[in-house]
């Protein structure tokens, strides 16, 4: 009887710190989607911004008023992870090409609103970044677990630094 109630405890141990792992990194990956939706939504509000400048831009068939509209399309269209970073990168740097064109009041507006904007999306990606990295901690921490549930390590999202997008 000994024997089996020492087997039973190991048993019920394992189950107990499964369950609590489990629940550990059930919590960390619910940050890392918080965190992604918020660095969405500020790349949204930059695309908003973007389709303004397309929208009432002074020469809407000069070649970077063209781009920027090449790139918002990518850019709101791109779903894999690994290309996301890139399709942004250009969105700024066609961002910052448009400026030059000039517009109506409304892509003045927009054009005020950019560097904050700028600012919003690296804020939110570093701080997406900064879960990514918490996560994956966790997730060498708690190896097993990560194997028994299927928790994979995530990438981080990482633009390219440009002046504008520094805080």
């Amino acid at each position: 009887m000994t024997l089996i109630s020492i087997v039973g405890l190991a048993l019920l141990w394992a189950l107990v710190v499964l369950a609590l792992g489990k629940r550990r990194l059930q919590a960390q990956a619910t940050r890392v989607a918080a965190a992604w939706s918020r660095a969405q939504a500020a790349l949204e509000q930059r695309h908003d911004l973007g389709r303004q400048m397309v929208a009432n831009a002074a020469r809407p068939d000069d070649p970077r008023i063209l781009a920027l509209h090449d790139a918002l399309t990518q850019a709101e269209f791109v779903s894999g992870f690994a290309m996301k970073p890139r399709s942004e990168d250009q969105l700024s740097r066609c961002l910052r090409d448009a400026l030059a064109i000039g517009g109506d009041e409304r892509f003045a507006e927009a054009a005020a609103a950019l560097p904050a904007a700028f600012a919003a999306v690296q804020r939110a990606a570093d701080d997406y970044n900064a879960q990514v990295r918490d996560y994956n901690a966790v997730l060498e921490r708690q190896a097993v677990v990560a194997r028994v549930f299927h928790y994979e390590p995530r990438e981080e999202f990482v633009l390219e630094a440009t002046e504008g997008e520094k805080s």
